[in-house]
């Protein structure tokens, strides 16, 4: 078994180094480094997405938070901790979904768009998805999307 991954990862390697790469085959071999995630995983990162919206959108409001007297350095720091922790996750759930997106655009080529256009559209719904998510609603991630 080991000495069939081994081949696999060594013909993996050996296509990425020519560069005559087709770049759907390129792109899945990207997305398909990234893990999945669990639910206990989705749910966290969903907690983290929200807490960074609601940091940045209180940053927003605020025109120069340094001259704000309501709101000292620290809170200001940790606001700006929680909209990095927010957009760091918010990536890191886009990445692991990508393989959905594929598979879902996989089934509507051939209909007049590339498999890349859809692929394209795809990622924009999986966005505004990773955005609208509602974690207490108990469902994973894979099944709110679709």
């Amino acid at each position: 078994m080991g000495d069939l991954i081994d081949r696999r990862r060594a013909r993996r390697a050996a296509l990425g180094g020519s560069g005559s790469r087709d770049p759907v085959k390129q792109y899945l071999a990207e997305i398909g480094q990234v893990p999945l995630l669990s639910r206990e995983e989705e749910f966290e990162l969903s907690e983290l997405i929200e807490k960074g919206t609601i940091a940045s959108r209180i940053l927003a409001e605020i025109d120069a938070p340094e001259s704000c007297p309501l709101i000292d350095e620290a809170e200001i720091a940790r606001l700006r901790a929680d909209k990095a922790a927010g957009d760091e996750a918010f990536d890191t759930m886009c990445r692991a979904n990508l393989r959905l997106v594929v598979s879902i655009a996989k089934r509507y080529s051939g209909r007049g768009m590339a498999l890349l256009d859809l692929v394209q559209e795809g990622n924009l719904g999986l966005m505004r998805a990773v955005e609208k998510f509602d974690r207490h609603k108990g469902f994973k991630f894979s099944t709110y999307a679709t």
